[in-house]
């Protein structure tokens, strides 16, 4: 098992995705500078590193974010069986285990992905649902209790952004939290991912293929490269960019739900995770995700401050039939829906 400390560093030579660097204790003092400059990357490229330094809230996050980052590999170095026998049930649930070699089935490529992954809902971690089987690992009493603490403090980093959304965008400040409560049934659920090291001449698997997140907004902690943005720079509209990782921070990035909530003024930004590139490549890559969604019976519809505004919140042309019927679904129905997506 490698060591933080001991993966090869980010390769100087590739070029990077410039997205703004924020820092938390400046989100949490309300500097007015920091709060605009969220609402820019929100409405520009969807994604900000938020650095975690000089603050309780995300020295726990980030103390926690590496004890997971640990406990990650003794779980998926459990034979195959072992974790299929704690599936997800596709189209029903995405609490549980997704082995590689999905298909996406809105990915025109058809590639399967190269990346395992385990969800782990945050209603079960926090008792709001039975939970699921999960690996011994993962359910150990210490474990549990870090998974408790981690979905509290990075649902209260999401909060904070959305607040600080709601204060730049001039709407209440509670315009968004209200439809992402902690404490209601939702999708809301950390992510245990491993992405093999690279095979060489391996070139028909994806990490991941382009998609945009479903729900409010994601803090994702990494340590090697893989992941991908499309630039927004008009000279390189649609090329990709990595994503560099920087010790200390977290990567943010918006959802398709703020997209519907704000009627289109916010964006869900296209990613992918591909090979880490360099000598980063030769290591298996893993990551820890939290994703604030809305809880189930949050409406999905723009909220009243935004209809004027006369789009319909569309997401990159997810529903758009029901959409055109004027259907409004609740986030559970929604996050059902888009989880059929994901493929088999």
């Amino acid at each position: 098992m490698s060591s933080l400390q001991d993966l090869p560093p980010f390769p100087s030579d590739v070029p990077t995705a410039p997205i703004a660097r924020i820092a938390l204790y400046s989100l949490l003092a309300s500097e007015p500078s920091a709060c605009a400059s969220v609402l820019e990357a929100c409405r520009t490229h969807g994604f900000f590193y938020l650095d975690m330094a000089s603050t309780p809230l995300g020295s726990s996050l980030l103390s926690a974010s590496a004890r997971l980052h640990e406990i990650s590999h003794q779980v998926f170095d459990h034979d195959l069986d072992y974790k299929t026998a704690h599936d997800l049930i596709k189209g029903v649930s995405l609490f549980g285990y997704k082995r590689a070699g999905t298909v996406k089935t809105t990915d025109p490529t058809l590639r399967p992905d190269s990346t395992e992954f385990f969800n782990i809902a945050k209603d079960h971690v926090h008792a709001i649902k039975p939970s699921l089987s999960y690996p011994s690992e993962i359910t150990a009493p210490e474990t549990w209790s870090l998974l408790h603490a981690f979905t509290r403090d990075a649902h209260a980093v999401g909060m904070l952004i959305l607040r600080m959304l709601a204060t730049q965008l001039d709407v209440a400040p509670t315009a968004f939290t209200a439809k992402n409560d902690l404490n209601q049934p939702s999708g809301d659920h950390v992510r245990l991912t491993h992405q093999p090291a690279r095979v060489p001449d391996a070139t028909n698997a994806i990490g991941l293929p382009s998609h945009t997140d479903f729900g409010s907004v994601t803090l994702l902690f990494n340590w090697l490269g893989g992941l991908q943005i499309q630039s927004h720079d008009p000279a390189h509209l649609d090329e990709w960019a990595y994503v560099r990782p920087l010790a200390g921070h977290a990567v943010i990035n918006l959802g398709d739900a703020m997209v519907t909530f704000t009627n289109g003024v916010l964006k869900s930004a296209k990613h992918r995770v591909v090979d880490a590139p360099g000598e980063q490549g030769r290591v298996g890559r893993y990551s820890v995700v939290y994703f604030v969604r809305p809880h189930d019976e949050a409406v999905m519809e723009a909220c009243e401050e935004f209809k004027h505004l006369g789009g319909k919140g569309r997401v990159a042309g997810k529903f758009e039939p029901r959409v055109e019927r004027g259907e409004v679904l609740r986030a559970g129905e929604w996050m059902r829906q888009r989880a059929v997506q994901l493929g088999s």
